[in-house]
């Protein structure tokens, strides 16, 4: 029998390690790239496959958002009435 301090058991791998870099959130992905640049800053390959799925991400977020705050402009044709009102004249 040894007497020798055993090694502390290696934590478990986050969440995100296991997922294909699709299925990640945008949180995970943003934890995912903070935890590289920490632990493996020379994995470029990872690194830019995570912050182009970033970018994506936040840039479709970003013109989602700017389209739901579009107002049409004034005089814009109208699409066809819904049902039960009536259309105008």
């Amino acid at each position: 029998m040894t007497t020798e301090p055993r090694a502390a058991p290696h934590p478990a791998p986050p969440r995100w390690a296991v997922k294909p870099v699709r299925q990640l959130t945008a949180g995970e992905l943003a934890e995912a790239l903070a935890y590289l640049e920490r632990h493996r800053p020379d994995d470029d390959v990872l690194g830019r496959a995570l912050a182009g799925e970033f970018a994506r991400r936040t840039a479709a977020a970003e013109f989602a958002r700017r389209a739901a705050d579009r107002v049409p402009p004034r005089g814009a044709a109208r699409s066809a009435p819904d049902a039960g009102e009536s259309p105008r004249a």
